[in-house]
């Protein structure tokens, strides 16, 4: 192999020039892959996981005597089947029985969403007015989409109906809307 003039010819260490190389395209490549995952899932430490994971899977299966169009795309490829297992694995999460869920996200029976009924346990009371509170703080469209599965008690198909929307993006709104909750919901209690 030819050295090029752009660089000092290579050490005779083993695996110098491999390894030299790798650094240039993680160098070149670590933000722009990072900016495209984090567009895709949303949150900075599951980007970055993400991102460790592709780089990770380049240091064990990247032939880095292919061009640079050829290790961007490949990249980018491994990129995409990183989110997608990583969806896959969100979606496959256990589901949470009503009896694991805090008081004040139980779906209300009256045409009042929040209403507090006679026989309503007064320790419930603080609960439903936490949760009101914190649904105000939340940005309209993530209040409604957890209004519409929590509170009225509408399947994800009915609610990306109600919302105008797709079901996967339903899912994926829902999904955001209880992360920014929790978010809000921690920086309150601490």
């Amino acid at each position: 192999m030819a050295s090029r003039p752009d660089r000092p010819p290579a050490t005779p260490v083993p695996d110098g020039p491999v390894r030299g190389r790798f650094e240039e395209i993680y160098d070149a490549h670590v933000v722009p892959i990072y900016r495209y995952i984090y567009a895709r899932v949303g949150n900075r430490p599951d980007a970055e996981d993400l991102t460790a994971q592709v780089f990770l899977r380049a240091v064990e299966a990247l032939d880095t005597t292919r061009d640079d169009a050829q290790i961007v795309s490949w990249l980018y490829r491994v990129s995409q089947n990183a989110i997608a297992d990583h969806w896959r694995a969100f979606y496959r999460l256990p589901l949470v029985a009503a009896d694991q869920v805090a008081p004040g996200w139980e779906p209300a029976d009256s045409a009042e969403p929040m209403a507090t009924t006679a026989d309503e346990p007064e320790a419930d009371l603080p609960a439903r007015s936490r949760v009101t509170a914190l649904l105000a703080r939340l940005p309209e469209n993530y209040r409604r989409v957890l209004e519409l599965r929590f509170i009225e008690r509408l399947s994800v198909a009915e609610t990306a109906e109600q919302m105008g929307i797709s079901r996967g993006n339903a899912k994926v709104l829902q999904y955001r809307a209880l992360r920014r909750a929790a978010l809000l919901e921690g920086s309150a209690d601490g």
